[in-house]
């Protein structure tokens, strides 16, 4: 059984303390030393793989680790040899995957050794080879703003912002260092991307694993080929209402200028607070700050214990439609009139797509670009400070590179618009098919387009209205989206109008194009970073996180629920949500 796991930094090996029995006496505890992790090729006799094993048993007696004591003199030694072609350790799966699971680190180690660690020495290895990858923790910290620099050597116009606050020792300040407080980064690049991207942003934050507590605040907008696109980071003390007027302060000053951006957020009270500041710059017209609507019906859902109705929220908030809308709408007024005051304490333009009259939704009615995004750096959020800056640069290059290289082939191929909106014209040009269609004027401008009625699905039959200069029709697919529902297209196609006008630029493949068109530059051999400066940079120690098994992700609720989960339910009430012990009639 294996007491220790300790990892040697000279030849980026693994130390081991083993039991093994010598000469049919009983087990000893030895050190395995030298010893490289070979996960890809094993011995076909042992199992084990590597370059040079020497076993000796010299414990270390002090080693509060350690489980054993030796019941031998300490002389017996032993040599093993084994071949290997390649070699893989624990730094391997940390730089391949910075969040692996320490269960695997324990899994990939027993099948190669036949040993089972514990998760402890398992976790410390972890531990020390994210230390090895991507630096230390604290001086991380220290070399921040210095790569920050050298960032903005290489990527002109790229902006970032370090706050800091004095250190003090000894009831005395110390000049020569500096406590973190904040940073922000944006690159240039995503700068001018933006403007060809749609006019929205989602705001959202989430918390990271590392040494010291901090949350990361992500600002995300999407193209015309719905790929995400995040153009902002901060990392803060957490979710705050300082925090968020900070980073929304700077997206505006140095990020875009462009009015009428949507802004997508939960309901956090912080950034409510942050874009009512009218100083930041986030105020009608200049931004028009909306919800997202799995959040609003998060909240009622823990107001009102009904999942029926959670659905149906979504489902009404969802509905393009303002006729229909409001006759959905009625069932929640009739249900009770606490759920009456409750929905009407929000105003329909923050959460009800058919009173986005504007269309700055884009049809987003969530922050999941945010989540998603969260999610593709969720292993950045394991390591130290400048690596995960590090890591946002070269992932945007990923999606420059890729994103770029892909428009460009659809435009040579004669493509004009992006392929998911190309795709989903397609099947309202299908549907138009059966529509019928009456204009109300000669200038061909104003229509009444009648669906067909199914008698299978039991749909259909509705009469709408459609005012083509005024890019309207009465359905409200055509204002949220921003390209030609079934019945726009019935109507150009009946007096011969090119329906492909009424597109929105930002679906086209020229605009794709042009958001992917900055170039980036390689940040070559960074020995060249200058470390030279007044102060040095050190992290906050009260914020360094308690020495106990840390997170690895935050506690899910039922936001999270989807329809196949298997979901908590309570064995006395039959409720869904907790379970016997929380269950509040129990007497």
């Amino acid at each position: 059984m294996i007491s220790a796991f300790e990892q040697q930094s000279s030849r980026n090996v693994i130390e081991l303390y083993v039991d093994i029995a010598v000469d049919g006496s009983s087990s000893v505890p030895l050190q395995i030393i030298n010893l490289n992790l070979s996960i890809s090729q094993q011995n076909d006799n042992t199992g084990v793989s590597c370059d040079r094993v020497e076993v000796r048993n010299d414990v270390d007696e002090d080693n509060e680790d350690s489980d054993y004591e030796s019941d031998t003199d300490g002389d017996d030694e032993a040599d093993i040899s084994l071949d290997s072609s390649s070699s893989t350790n624990a730094e391997g799966m940390v730089n391949e995957e910075p969040s692996i699971h320490i269960s695997l680190i324990q899994e990939r180690i027993y099948a190669q050794f036949g040993y089972k660690i514990s998760y402890k020495k398992a976790w410390m290895a972890k531990q020390k080879a994210i230390v090895k990858v991507f630096g230390d923790w604290d001086e991380s910290y220290a070399t921040l703003p210095h790569w920050l620099e050298y960032m903005q050597l290489h990527a002109p116009g790229s902006v970032y912002k370090v706050e800091t606050k004095e250190y003090v020792a000894s009831h005395q300040v110390d000049n020569r260092y500096r406590v973190f407080e904040r940073v922000f980064w944006s690159f240039k690049q995503c700068h001018e991307a933006f403007k060809f991207c749609k006019p929205l942003l989602q705001v959202d934050g989430t918390f990271l694993y590392g040494k010291y507590c901090h949350t990361l605040l992500i600002a995300t907008t999407q193209d015309g080929n719905n790929c995400v696109l995040p153009i902002a980071f901060a990392i803060v003390e957490g979710e705050t209402l300082s925090a968020w007027e900070w980073l929304l302060a700077l997206i505006r000053l140095h990020v875009t200028d462009k009015s009428g951006i949507c802004l997508i957020s939960d309901r956090h009270q912080s950034i409510k607070g942050a874009v009512s500041n009218p100083h930041i710059g986030w105020q009608p017209p200049n931004a028009y700050h909306v919800y997202c609507i799995r959040h609003i019906a998060s909240n009622f859902n823990h107001r009102f214990k009904n999942i029926a109705l959670k659905k149906d929220l979504i489902k009404l908030g969802y509905t393009p439609s303002k006729v229909i809308f409001e006759q959905k709408l009625s069932r929640f007024r009739n249900e009770s009139e606490d759920i009456q005051r409750w929905i009407d304490c929000i105003s329909k333009e923050k959460w009800a797509l058919c009173y986005d009259d504007d269309g700055r939704r884009y049809g987003h009615m969530t922050t999941n670009l945010s989540e998603a995004v969260n999610k593709v750096f969720k292993g950045a959020r394991n390591i130290p400070i400048t690596a995960l800056v590090k890591a946002t640069y070269g992932r945007l290059v990923e999606y420059f590179v890729k994103r770029g290289e892909e428009a460009i082939s659809d435009l040579q191929n004669g493509n004009i618009f992006c392929r998911t909106v190309m795709l989903q014209i397609q099947k309202n040009q299908q549907e138009a098919s059966s529509h019928q269609v009456r204009r109300y004027d000669v200038h061909r401008k104003t229509f009444e387009v009648k669906e067909a009625f199914n008698p299978i699905t039991q749909r259909g039959g509705h009469k709408w209205t459609v005012i083509l200069d005024r890019r309207y029709c009465e359905c409200g697919r055509f204002q949220s989206y921003r390209y030609p529902c079934s019945h726009v297209i019935a109507a150009c196609i009946a007096v011969s109008l090119n329906f492909w006008q009424y597109v929105d630029p930002v679906y086209s493949i020229e605009y794709v194009v042009n958001a992917y068109s900055p170039q980036w530059r390689p940040l070559g051999n960074e020995c060249n970073i200058h470390t030279n400066s007044e102060w040095k940079l050190v992290p906050d120690i009260e914020r360094a996180r308690a020495k106990r098994r840390p997170k690895s992700t935050r506690i899910r609720n039922e936001i999270d629920w989807v329809e196949s989960q298997t979901r908590q339910r309570c064995s006395r009430c039959n409720e869904v949500g907790h379970n016997r012990r929380h269950c509040r009639q129990q007497n």
